[in-house]
């Protein structure tokens, strides 16, 4: 026996889906305290967000408890009437929220191992609810469903494709071409575009003299730099986050015949790395969509690429 999904509990599933990836992207940054931090605080997030759509199924006229131990006796208790199983992995959900109280009211913040069991736990915990609640594979929920860019979605759909399957080069190789996608048509609209042959900048000396070419080049280099951090700063992207992404990803180049160039990519690609590869592009493309509309006419204007 299984609950059918209504319209508003999708959308709770898939909201469930982009707290999860965020905190995905999250946890990736191991140095940082605050963002390990940040990482349990959406794990748990996703968790209890996933219990109140469990009791709104249930009971669309019962409001949610408000204490998390109360919402998870409420949303079992509403299970067990209804001829459901408990909720699956009550310890382990209650091992994660204590962290994330530990971390907020005691400051005792999350090592990598505290974070790294979070995001099993997490894991876990939603695919065992999504499959014994609703019938349905939490894997297969996906934030791609709300991208409107029929061509980029080809790309992130088929990186989670590949990524099911344990393709993890190929999870990577296609989610990023996507994200590449986007962020080159939106560029010109935000920053403007540099010509494709261009090399160089002329550079005065303080006597008259034009500057060395390899001078010239390096302050062609460092407008460009400057060109895309202005655009991660104007689509609202964590720097932090992206050049976390590009150590894994390196570059990618659209040829004009039609194929794509990964010419630095990461070698030994894991589960890890194409993981938080696939959330942060499929997070990203969701947020360009938010802020420019139409990727191919950003801010109402026709994209060149």
């Amino acid at each position: 026996m299984t609950i059918s999904i209504d319209p508003i509990t999708h959308k709770k599933l898939i909201l469930v889906k982009q707290i999860y990836q965020n905190a995905i992207v999250q946890s990736a940054s191991s140095h940082s305290t605050i963002s390990r931090i940040m990482a349990v605080i959406g794990f748990d997030l996703a968790v209890e967000t996933i219990l109140r759509a469990i009791i709104g199924s249930l009971d669309a006229m019962k409001s949610p408890a408000d204490g998390f131990q109360a919402l998870i006796q409420q949303a079992d208790s509403l299970l067990k009437k209804e001829g459901y199983s408990s909720i699956p992995d009550k310890s382990n959900i209650q091992y994660l929220h204590s962290i994330r109280n530990d971390a907020q009211h005691k400051a005792k913040y999350p090592n990598e191992s505290d974070v790294s069991d979070c995001r099993t736990y997490t894991r876990d915990f939603l695919r065992k609810v999504n499959r014994e609640v609703w019938a349905i594979d939490f894997d297969t929920i996906s934030l791609t469903d709300i991208i409107e860019n029929q061509e980029i979605q080809k790309y992130l759909v088929t990186a989670e494709l590949n990524l099911k399957q344990d393709n993890y080069q190929e999870a990577v190789r296609n989610s990023s071409s996507g994200l590449t996608l986007a962020l080159k048509r939106v560029e010109n609209a935000i920053v403007g575009s540099l010509p494709s042959v261009t090399d160089g900048i002329v550079l005065i000396d303080q006597f008259g003299k034009q500057a060395s070419q390899s001078n010239c080049k390096q302050a062609y280099r460092a407008f460009e730099k400057m060109q895309d951090i202005l655009l991660y700063v104007a689509l609202g992207m964590n720097y932090s986050d992206y050049m976390r992404y590009k150590q894994i990803v390196g570059d990618v180049y659209f040829t004009f015949s039609g194929t794509t160039l990964y010419p630095n990519m990461k070698v030994d690609i894991n589960a890890s790395d194409a993981e938080f590869v696939v959330a942060y592009c499929v997070d990203t493309v969701v947020q360009i969509e938010n802020i420019v509309g139409s990727i191919d006419a950003p801010f109402g204007k026709k994209s060149w690429f």
